[in-house]
């Protein structure tokens, strides 16, 4: 019995051993999930740390900035922009009271947290769980700066994930000084304004270092919903988001109470809200850059491009050419109390009447204005340099300087002006059936005759006529019709500047430019224009053809000038009405500035019953050059330089010794004393005044 064991024993030894393996089974399962959260730890870890390091972190401070444009004179008149930015001045510290107001809104412990900021993510956890106060994102200036770079505004998880490691990035990268600058440069303030700098001079119109209290608090209290806190949309939100900021700096103790209740009393103060980068100018100044650089320079701005355009000038024309078309439909009872649009659709109205302005300086081809409709903000399709139209009769003068430069031919020469059918084909009749008429190129010219014109064109020919042409600056060819010798062809408004800018400068043409020198954002030179000029007439034939223009002025169709807008400089011009008064222009020019005006619809119909171009489009004309005739930045207008070989011969004179200039050369000079057939007074195409040529036929003159 002694050796006998207790079966006891055995049995809880059994137990003990079928217990043991579900023990281990938990063991391996806390083992195997420990291993498991650390293994997706570690693949989200690699994960966005790959993504994140695949991002360029320099994108942070490589933000677009708006170019600014400068005038001639070198004063900033605009800006072009893909982000209405100018950054914060490179070299300045933040300003100490803008960066407080932003920091203690966005992020209040920016300095002494890392990329995130884990007490803020748990109070905006906290605030958005139980619904006290307004939803937080909890996202640190850091992580807002990253997101914004890269544009990932979505609001996903993944999209949190990669902004928290590029954040990281961020962080080990810059200083926080640099951190809070870039955020200040690339935030949106709404209402197309990025960056703190550019909406303080939008704003208030100073720089961000010198906003007060209050409009810091403003800009900071903007951050969050830009558009709907904006003042320009809404002055009561506008002040709450100013309100929330200044309570917040008070509680993190950057001003006091005091400073924060006179503040809330403070008026906003806001400038107008400035035109950003409108105008036909802006347009045709990116339009011209577009052909100088490559697009990625332009899409990231922060150019300097100094421009040739005056402007004020350009508001001059401007005004000019929007209230001379208003007055035209105003006398022809129409107006538009709907607006210039289509209501239905939204579109521009293609049956308003339009019009084009362009100046530019003959002796450098430099663009001073360019006006491309009535009103920018209804058509920004440019009719001066895109629309191309039927010229009338402002074709004749590159018709007659032709026949000077090729044929012999000078103002004083004989030309027969005798009618015939226009409308028959086949070569001029050399005997129309029709009292024969002679006059004077000079006469032909200032009557504005068209029976001369198609018979100078038929005698130098469409192959003559397209050289010259060409050589000024026209980039396709008249047709070979004689209809094209009363300007039944078309050209856009600068070409055809550009044919009385020749005649301006004696003789030569120069390419016309608006770009002068472009300035990168580190101030390198990365454009300059190159003159580009070449002589199409001799100064000789150019002085010619001024003189027979300064008298179209003075004694034929362009007579409105001095009589009734007592525009009294030295100037030349010539008008264009095209048949059935479906376009009017005109061109003319003093010694330093050419001009043309166009004004028409753009489904070609009449303008107004009788809508000569001297009572349509030459107003425009002469209103402008009054007002560039005096005041800051006038124009010089001296009379024209006669050059060597030519004298200056009056024709016609009263006992006033008022009569028409020639500029012969002496042995052209005899052609004065042959005296032609005057052709009797008639209505033509462009209105022709009579040319009278004494006492009586002066003072009848005022009453046409």
């Amino acid at each position: 019995m002694s050796s006998s064991r207790p079966p006891k024993l055995t049995r809880a030894k059994s137990s003990r051993s079928r217990r043991k393996p579900g023990k281990n089974l938990w063991v391996w399962f806390l083992a195997g999930s420990l291993i498991a959260v650390i293994s997706a730890f570690t693949l989200i870890y690699a994960y966005y740390s790959a993504r994140a390091g695949l991002i360029d972190i320099d994108v942070i401070k490589e933000m677009p900035k708006a170019s600014i444009l400068y005038d001639y004179q070198g004063r900033p008149f605009s800006r072009f922009f893909d982000e209405n930015r100018i950054p914060l001045p490179k070299g300045q510290p933040v300003p100490k009271l803008l960066g407080q107001a932003v920091i203690d809104t966005e992020d209040r412990r920016f300095y002494s947290h890392g990329a995130i900021d884990v007490y803020g993510i748990g109070r905006a956890a906290l605030s958005n769980l139980t619904g006290h106060g307004s939803r937080q994102g909890g996202s640190t200036i850091t992580q807002q700066l990253g997101r914004n770079s890269i544009g990932q505004l979505q609001r996903t998880y993944d999209r949190k994930m990669l902004e928290i490691f590029l954040a990281s990035r961020i962080e080990r990268a810059y200083t926080k000084d640099d951190i809070l600058r870039y955020y200040l440069d690339r935030i949106y303030f709404g209402q197309g304004l990025y960056g703190a700098e550019t909406t303080a001079n939008a704003f208030f119109g100073i720089p961000a270092s010198k906003l007060n209290l209050a409009q810091c608090a403003l800009l900071a209290g903007m951050i969050s919903s830009p558009n709907s806190s904006s003042p320009w949309k809404d002055i009561k939100a506008a002040r709450a988001a100013r309100d929330r900021t200044l309570v917040k700096m008070v509680r993190a103790g950057d001003i006091t109470q005091a400073e924060a209740d006179k503040a809330q009393k403070a008026p906003l103060a806001l400038r107008p809200r400035p035109n950003f980068g409108g105008g036909f100018a802006t347009s045709e100044v990116r339009r011209q850059l577009e052909d100088m650089l490559d697009p990625q320079t332009i899409q990231q701005g922060g150019l300097k491009i100094f421009t040739t355009i005056d402007a004020r000038l350009q508001t001059v024309a401007e005004n000019a050419l929007a209230t001379r078309i208003s007055e035209i439909e105003a006398s022809k009872g129409e107006n538009h109390t709907n607006g210039f649009g289509d209501p239905n659709t939204g579109l521009p109205d293609e049956d308003v009447l339009q019009g084009a302005f362009f100046g530019i300086d003959p002796a450098n081809g430099a663009i001073r204005a360019v006006v491309g409709s009535r009103d920018f903000s209804l058509s920004q399709y440019n009719r001066a340099t895109q629309a191309r139209r039927q010229i009338g009769s402002t074709i004749k003068p590159l018709i007659y300087a032709t026949a000077f430069a090729e044929k012999n031919y000078c103002p004083a020469s004989i030309i027969d002006a005798t009618k015939f059918n226009m409308t028959a084909p086949g070569p001029i009749p050399s005997d129309a059936g029709e009292p024969q008429t002679l006059m004077r190129i000079n006469d032909a010219l200032v009557k504005s005759d068209d029976y001369s014109a198609e018979r100078m064109g038929e005698i130098i020919g469409p192959d003559l006529l397209n050289i010259y042409a060409h050589r000024c600056g026209v980039t396709t060819d008249i047709p070979a019709f004689r209809s094209s010798y009363l300007g039944a062809c078309n050209m856009s408004l600068n070409e055809l500047t550009g044919i009385y800018a020749t005649f301006a400068d004696q003789g030569v043409t120069v390419r016309q430019h608006i770009v002068v020198q472009v300035l990168d954002d580190k101030d390198k030179v990365i454009y300059k224009y190159q003159g580009e000029a070449h002589r199409v007439f001799t100064p000789q034939v150019a002085r010619q053809m001024t003189g027979c223009l300064q008298n179209v002025l003075d004694f034929g169709t362009g007579t409105p000038v001095r009589q009734q807008y007592k525009f009294t400089a030295a100037a030349a011009g010539k008008t264009g009405t095209t048949n059935d008064y479906k376009d009017a222009w005109f061109e003319g020019f003093t010694t330093h500035l050419v001009a043309g005006v166009w004004i028409g619809y753009d489904k070609p119909r009449e303008i107004m019953p009788g809508g000569y171009a001297a009572a349509v489009a030459l107003p425009v004309w002469a209103n402008v050059m009054k007002q560039m005739q005096q005041g800051p930045g006038a124009y010089q207008m001296s009379d024209f330089p006669v050059p060597a070989g030519l004298e200056t011969v009056t024709v016609g004179g009263d006992f006033f010794g008022h009569g028409e200039r020639y500029f012969l050369t002496p042995g052209q000079k005899a052609l004065l004393d042959q005296e032609p057939t005057r052709a009797p007074d008639e209505d033509t195409n462009d209105q022709s005044q009579p040319q009278g040529k004494n006492i009586i036929d002066r003072f009848m003159d005022m009453f046409h």
